[in-house]
């Protein structure tokens, strides 16, 4: 429960939901982007909760902007909305480069041991 008001609580408790739909690191489990942004969340909120006035609404504002640009992000929309052309994933230069990446970055995860690849 926040103990924000208002349409600053509505605000807290968006951002919040957006930050936990935010997926887990496979790769490096003991890095948590999720945790960093909480802690951003809880700082800006913390400034938000001290503002008053033209410059609340101002902040707020900024503050909404994120939430939404996090929430596309999460939803994958600019995935859906601009498509990757199969050139660029599979270019002429290097076949099976991307494929061969993802694949060793999954088993990496699977194996859960060190390679080339920074998994800790």
């Amino acid at each position: 429960m926040s103990r924000y008001t208002g349409k600053l609580s509505d605000l807290y408790q968006s951002y919040a939901r957006v930050i936990g739909q935010w997926p887990a690191d496979k790769l490096r489990p003991t890095h948590c982007y999720k945790g960093v942004l909480r802690a951003q969340m809880k700082a800006k909120f913390d400034k938000l909760d001290a503002l008053h006035g033209e410059e609340l609404s101002r902040e707020a504002g900024l503050v909404q902007r994120e939430q939404e640009a996090l929430s596309n992000l999460v939803s994958n929309k600019y995935r859906s909305q601009y498509k990757v052309s199969k050139a660029l994933v599979d270019p002429v230069s290097h076949k099976g480069y991307y494929a061969k990446l993802l694949e060793s970055i999954d088993s990496a995860v699977k194996s859960n041991k060190k390679t080339s690849l920074r998994v800790d």
